[in-house]
């Protein structure tokens, strides 16, 4: 309970200094996109570099888990 009131409190914090960007809900910032793109294309830069540093974080932290994984099994 604890840490999902600190995550929310997170992104509602990401959220407002981001200037209306999410900093962990995915689906909002893939929204922002498609409508940044109809209005305004150079704006939607941000929730792309959002979107891809999500995208980044979870493919780096998924490497290290299996790379944590395989050295305690090879000891």
């Amino acid at each position: 309970l604890g840490l999902a009131l600190l995550a929310g409190c997170v992104d509602a914090t990401g959220f407002v200094v981001a200037g209306g960007y999410f900093t962990s809900f995915m689906s909002g910032n893939t929204t922002r996109l498609g409508v940044e793109l109809g209005v305004e294309p150079a704006l939607a830069l941000v929730p792309l570099g959002l979107i891809a540093g999500f995208l980044a974080g979870v493919i780096c932290g998924a490497l290290a888990r299996r790379r944590a994984r395989t050295r305690l099994t090879a000891r």
